[in-house]
């Protein structure tokens, strides 16, 4: 063999195998398969003979799927028919639900679309806070920049009101701001069991009832309130004027409030009072024999007694309104005077115009003077003139009190002269004597004369040892 051949055939062997070399890339080429992928905002073409899945496409284009991205379409579906692929890269969101914290990868837009994506579905009454602010619009779509996301799911309570149950379905931690988010005003007097503070995750059913509108005149002012009472007594209570003691209401405490509202208080208070009166003592006579007549000694003074009457008073807003005496007794009961009254009579003897009289008693009296016409009798009277003792009456016979005076009692009165007791008058009492005239020979008496009775001393059973 020409060894200047061997050369030459292996320059056209390796020619060949390059041709063939590059026939199998002109048809490597010509039988890839180019892809357009939207990744990291740019599009890419990319050729390539991986199998015909769009995973596949992606892996052989180099782009690594990171947790929480999105392809579209679907990785396992064929590329036929597929003229482009997009990658949608997710984003780190932390998710707060009801206190606990995971982090999740995301590619939604709105809240409601990202919290759909981990299971949740906003209903209302669900409460979500996105980076600390509290949405309302579950639509709205998140911020690049967004990070925290908190949802609350919300709880269902029955709520009983004005006797109609209705449904309330809230988020809020408290009662009365579920009721309050619900559009439910609580105004002041209402009555919410359980309580307003109460945490609404302890709770199923509550009961709202609505306070009534009263106006209460009490204690000379009038108070406007609201309050949930079944009964007046009740209302009063919650108002802070309570019915105390003997107070009472109108309309009574035990009546339902009225339509009007209108409640009166009258406030009553009652006090006992003692009052004393002094029982008068009576005055006991009794005869001395060493005390000369018409002379008195106090032997005893006396006291008052004391009867006590108890009485209870009542006033009603400040006025009394009655008396009622509920006991009356004797506290001490009175101590009599004793009084010694002279018997002892002593005969004396007194000059007059008339001569020496001898006298046993002396007293002093008021004396004043009548006649017949001057009696008050009329002239045609039978008795006219004539005195009780029968006698006519003239100079010398004179009227006086015969209860200590008896009849034919003789005395001297100075400037009259002698006088018998013989006649009584409607006016003569007492130390009172009335000196009798003839019409012919009266004379006009007003004044006070010592009167003397005379000798022989009377019985004495006869005696008024006492002269009033």
């Amino acid at each position: 063999m020409n060894s200047n051949l061997v050369p030459f055939q292996r320059r056209i062997l390796i020619a060949a195998v390059f041709l063939v070399i590059g026939g199998l890339s002109l048809l490597y080429l010509a039988t890839a398969t180019p892809v357009r992928i939207f990744v990291d905002n740019e599009w890419l073409v990319v050729n390539t003979h991986a199998a015909r899945k769009i995973g596949s496409a992606l892996q052989a284009a180099g782009i690594e799927l990171r947790e929480g991205d999105q392809v579209f379409p679907e990785l396992s579906l064929s590329l036929d028919h597929v003229q482009a692929i997009e990658v949608e890269r997710g984003f780190p969101i932390y998710l707060e639900i009801n206190g606990e914290l995971q982090k999740v990868f995301t590619t939604e837009k709105s809240i409601a679309d990202f919290l759909a994506s981990t299971g949740i579905t906003f209903l209302p009454g669900d409460r979500v806070w996105v980076d600390g602010a509290r949405e309302q619009d579950p639509g709205r779509i998140l911020s690049d920049t967004s990070t925290f996301v908190s949802f609350i799911k919300a709880e269902t309570v029955g709520l009983q009101l004005d006797g109609v149950e209705i449904s309330i379905r809230s988020a809020a931690a408290t009662l009365g701001e579920a009721i309050t988010e619900a559009g439910i005003e609580l105004l002041e007097g209402d009555v919410l069991d359980p309580p307003p503070d109460t945490p609404l995750v302890e709770i199923d059913h509550a009961i709202l009832k609505r306070a009534l509108p009263i106006t209460v005149y009490a204690d000379g002012k009038t108070t406007e309130t609201y309050v949930v009472a079944d009964s007046i007594g009740e209302a009063l209570q919650k108002a802070g004027l309570a019915v105390v003691g003997l107070d009472y209401a109108i309309p009574d405490l035990e009546e339902a409030l009225p339509q009007d509202g209108q409640i009166q208080v009258v406030r009553v208070r009652e006090e006992v009072l003692t009052e004393q009166t002094p029982l008068p003592f009576e005055t006991i006579y009794e005869p001395n024999p060493e005390l000369e007549i018409d002379h008195q000694v106090i032997m005893d003074s006396g006291a008052y007694g004391v009867q006590v009457r108890q009485i209870r008073v009542r006033y009603e807003d400040g006025e009394e309104t009655s008396r009622t005496v509920e006991g009356e007794w004797v506290a001490r009961e009175p101590q009599p005077r004793k009084v010694g009254y002279g018997t002892k009579i002593v005969i004396r003897t007194v000059n007059t115009a008339d001569g020496p009289i001898e006298y046993w008693r002396a007293v002093r009296m008021w004396a004043t003077s009548y006649s017949p016409s001057r009696a008050g009798v009329p002239a045609d009277y039978e008795w006219f003139g004539i005195t009780a003792c029968g006698k006519k009456l003239v100079k010398g016979l004179v009227a006086i009190d015969n209860r200590y005076v008896p009849f034919h009692t003789m005395m001297y009165v100075p400037g009259y002269g002698y006088a018998e007791a013989c006649d009584v008058g409607g006016g003569v009492i007492g130390r009172w004597i009335d000196l009798g005239y003839s019409d012919h020979n009266y004379k006009s008496w007003h004044q006070y004369v010592t009167v003397y009775f005379l000798t022989p001393i009377p019985p004495a059973n006869t005696i008024a040892w006492i002269f009033p």
